[in-house]
């Protein structure tokens, strides 16, 4: 039990850990993909608009020279910068000899500090755009910095800048809220995770109870005939002296013994197979009728040494099912030899019979097999399919039951598809009931 609890632990652990590990990695993902766009397409706005302050520089030197420009122009400059300041950019116009040109009201940055990063694109590698990050106690920028040339072959520099503060708060409110989400996750993960673990190991607990006590059994009733089998032969070797014959009784004991080892083993090796799916099925349409009465005239000479009367009911027409004889067979062996075995042999000739009956019911084939014997009491009746359980443990050793037929013919019912039930009641008799589904055959085609 510690063991699964164990288990149970890991497999939640472990499920949680995968599902903590898959939720960080897509977080990471979209945290990276959705920072790459957003820093991406802020820099394509910067170039943008760098570009188009650019166009504007015929203007202003037209201006400072104390030339004309068109209503028109200045009216679409001045249009663009009130954009800009909507869209919180800041921008300077230097020109040839770095004096300003033109710049937004609000700068986040003086003119020393700009001129550092137009130096930094002269000394770099001189992309035709030079995108930075700035970092002030105050400010969080995305600057960038962009030469052009005049038409009179004048060197002009345009700088726009962008306070990135705002998008990334945003972006770090969604990591934050990512993360809440993670851990909530890893939480109900961990606690739907045991529930569920918990439940799916419930069939596991249950084999592993059934196979110990199934061992538990196995190992009591084995040691019941070994040490009978031992107390004989140390009889039999303690009588060095006497003859064989004169020790029939012992070594008769032991020979007994020793056959009922050789059921139980075997009963044993047959649900071992069956719990493995190794039990060996060929179906194929079986007339129950003829197996009854085929199986029920094999056990009238085993009843007779009890005088009791076995019949056998089944009507003329075949009654199909789709099967493994050998199985149906052994079926049909279990419930009879259990009928005699519970019979009481001083009981009068009416309850001294057995009557095994077939028929075509609505449902499929109905089998009963009714006997006058002991009865089953209600409390026992839901236990009698257990492994190694006997209604009446004395008789049944002295039969030389094993306590596992009947949880064999449950398997065979169960691998057939069909249904199994007891009606008895005590010191009245026992009727095992037994419904399989009808076969009727391939259906001929239509012609």
């Amino acid at each position: 039990m510690l063991s699964l609890n164990k288990l149970r632990l890991n497999l939640t652990l472990m499920n949680t850990a995968v599902l903590i590990g898959l939720s960080v990695f897509v977080a990471v993902s979209l945290y990276l993909t959705i920072n790459m766009d957003m820093e991406s397409g802020v820099s394509n706005n910067l170039e943008i608009y760098c570009s188009q302050l650019a166009n504007n520089v015929e203007q202003l030197q037209t201006q400072q020279e104390g030339g004309t420009v068109a209503p028109e122009t200045q009216k679409g400059y001045q249009e663009f910068k009130d954009t800009l300041v909507h869209n919180s950019i800041a921008f300077t116009i230097w020109d040839d000899a770095f004096n300003v040109m033109d710049k937004s009201e609000s700068q986040p940055l003086n003119q020393d500090q700009l001129f550092r990063l137009i130096n930094r694109y002269f000394s770099g590698n001189r992309d035709k755009y030079l995108i930075s990050d700035y970092e002030t106690d105050d400010n969080n920028l995305k600057i960038c910095t962009y030469v052009t040339v005049s038409k009179d072959g004048e060197m002009r520099v345009v700088q726009a800048m962008k306070n990135m503060d705002t998008e990334r708060g945003v972006l770090k409110n969604a990591v934050r809220m990512i993360l809440i989400v993670v851990l909530a996750g890893a939480t109900l993960s961990l606690l739907c995770g045991y529930f569920l673990s918990g439940r799916a190991l419930v069939p596991v607990r249950k084999s592993m109870d059934q196979q110990r006590e199934f061992l538990a059994d196995a190992s009591h009733e084995l040691r019941t005939p070994i040490a009978v089998i031992q107390t004989n032969l140390e009889v039999v070797k303690a009588s060095g002296d006497e003859t064989v014959e004169s020790q029939s009784t012992w070594l008769d004991n032991a020979y007994d013994e020793t056959k009922r080892m050789h059921h139980i083993v075997e009963d044993l090796m047959f649900l071992a197979r069956a719990d493995s799916g190794d039990v060996h099925f060929e179906p194929a349409p079986v007339d129950m009728g003829y197996l009854i009465m085929e199986v029920t005239e094999r056990f009238i000479p085993m009843a007779a040494q009890k005088s009791i009367t076995i019949l056998s009911k089944v009507p003329m027409e075949e009654l199909n099912v789709m099967g493994d004889e050998k199985q149906l067979t052994q079926l049909m062996v279990i419930l009879i030899d259990n009928a005699i075995k519970y019979t009481e042999p001083g009981a009068d000739e009416r309850n001294k019979t057995i009557v095994v009956q077939a028929e075509q019911i609505e449902e499929g084939i109905e089998i009963c097999v009714t006997d006058k014997g002991i009865g089953i009491s209600k409390e026992e009746q839901e236990k009698i399919f257990q492994r190694f359980y006997r209604v009446d443990k004395v008789r049944s050793r002295a039969e030389g039951g094993t306590g596992l037929g009947l949880s064999i013919a449950y398997w065979i019912v169960q691998k057939h598809k069909g249904i199994i039930r007891v009606e008895s009641e005590e010191n009245v008799g026992t009727k095992m009931i037994i419904v399989f589904p009808s076969y009727e055959g391939p259906k001929e085609a239509n012609e």
